[in-house]
């Protein structure tokens, strides 16, 4: 939370947040806070588990070959969501 609200600062010292920005900024915000609050935390919990497998996976193959295939499902899922 802490690092948001440096990071919340710092774009706004630096006027970042102008104009075709700040309109994409408000949407996104809009979308993402009108979500029902249990199906988001859901949905955090399973990108939680994604990123888990993932790194999982990656220690677990020998090869760069098997670490690649090993991280790309998880990843894409993660995305896809």
């Amino acid at each position: 939370l802490i690092g948001a609200v440096i990071f919340a600062l710092l774009v706004h010292y630096c006027d970042m947040n102008t104009g075709l920005t700040a309109d994409l900024a408000r949407k996104i915000v809009y979308k993402k806070c009108s979500k029902d609050f249990l199906k988001t935390f859901i949905k955090g919990i399973g990108c939680n588990w994604l990123v888990c497998m993932a790194v999982f996976l990656s220690g677990q193959a020998q090869d760069m070959t098997g670490k690649m295939v090993g991280i790309w499902f998880p990843i894409s899922c993660f995305v896809a969501i």
